[in-house]
């Protein structure tokens, strides 16, 4: 039976006048987020929590060395039969 399990997150209200609405609106807009990942963003950076360095993705995959292989598909990973006794 498949189960779903949902993860709860709080929610937070805030109440700002009429301008500081159409103000965070804006900078939500100019950022392509919306209202709620602009704000848990800023929240979480005002609180300190740690975030990657803006140009981080950039440098995936970027590495050119022959030592930054994938490795070969190996036997061991595959199913085997299971005795239950």
């Amino acid at each position: 039976m498949l189960r779903r399990y949902l993860v709860r997150m709080p929610h937070l209200n805030i109440y700002v006048d009429e301008s500081a609405g159409k103000l965070i609106a804006k900078a939500a807009k100019r950022e392509s987020l919306s209202l709620s990942r602009w704000a848990r963003g800023k929240l979480l950076a005002a609180a300190g929590a740690p975030e990657w360095p803006a140009d981080y993705s950039a440098v995936l995959g970027s590495i050119d060395d022959e030592n930054f292989v994938a490795p070969a598909e190996s036997a061991l990973g595959q199913d085997q039969a299971a005795r239950f006794e």
